[in-house]
């Protein structure tokens, strides 16, 4: 389920909060994070590594009887973690789909309102585009018996997207 760039920003995510080795890391996906993502080793480890090389992230000093290897957020990895995370509130985005939305979400806190807004206004625009396209997706199936199984799924989908937007809409009179 990870996709390119998506996987680091996780790992940047999670070393904002505290330092972690690669299991810590694993661990914090297989209990925070499974109902939206997964990551196994064979992903995680060669990301670790690819952030190292970036300057990123660094390896903290480790006690010589230990194998495991700590890894800790660099100022720059900080940075560029922060950067990400308003990156889909500049102008020339219209639309956040849902994977960067939640992953977003995941990370920012009360202390992070006026993103959160903004996040939040972002995706409720994305949703009434794609509820008005699957409306119109389900408007030309609904006369072909033969695909009465694709309706069910577009009107599954448009009852998940319509409970998303109500959702979002009143989070944002809060």
């Amino acid at each position: 389920m990870a996709r390119s760039n998506t996987l680091q920003y996780m790992i940047l995510g999670l070393l904002t909060r505290q330092d972690m080795t690669g299991y810590d890391i694993k661990q914090t996906f297989d209990k925070e994070k499974a109902e939206f993502w997964t990551a196994p080793f064979s992903q995680i480890y060669p990301e670790l590594n690819r952030l190292l090389k970036k300057d990123l992230i660094q390896l903290l000093p480790t006690i010589q009887e230990s194998r495991k290897k700590t890894y800790q957020l660099t100022t720059t990895g900080r940075s560029i973690f922060n950067e990400w995370i308003k990156q889909p509130l500049s102008p020339e985005i219209t639309t956040l789909d849902n994977d960067n939305f939640v992953l977003r979400l995941h990370f920012l806190g009360k202390e992070h309102a006026d993103i959160l807004q903004k996040l939040l206004k972002k995706r409720q625009q994305t949703l009434k585009v794609e509820i008005a396209q699957l409306e119109l997706e389900l408007a030309e199936v609904v006369s072909h018996p033969e695909q009465y199984g694709r309706e069910l799924i577009i009107r599954k989908e448009l009852a998940n997207k319509k409970s998303d937007l109500k959702l979002w809409k009143k989070e944002l009179l809060k």
